[in-house]
C-alpha cells in the first residue's frame, strides 16, 4: 500500500523537513511513503480488502516514528 504524508499530517507547525525525516523512517521500517497530499491506495491485488488493517499498522508506526522524532 502507498501512503502520503504532508507537513499537515504531523502538525500545525510542521516543517517539510520534518515530513521528509518521518517519511526516510517509516521507508527504513519498510513502508512504501511519498510526500504529497494524494490518497492513500493499495498497490498490489494481496492488499485488496486489507486496507483497514494495513492502514492501522501504519498509523501505529507513524505514531511511533512520530515520537522518536520529538524525543
Amino acid at each position: 500500500m502507498k501512503f502520503f504524508i504532508m507537513e499537515r499530517n504531523i502538525g500545525e507547525d510542521a516543517t517539510k523537513e520534518q515530513a521528509e525525516k518521518l517519511i526516510e523512517m517509516l521507508k527504513a521500517n519498510g513502508w512504501d511513503v511519498e510526500y504529497g497530499a494524494k490518497r492513500n491506495v493499495a498497490t498490489d491485488v494481496s492488499e485488496f480488502g486489507q486496507e483497514d488493517r494495513l492502514q492501522s499498522k501504519f498509523a501505529d508506526d507513524f505514531m511511533d516514528c512520530l515520537s522518536k522524532m520529538e524525543e
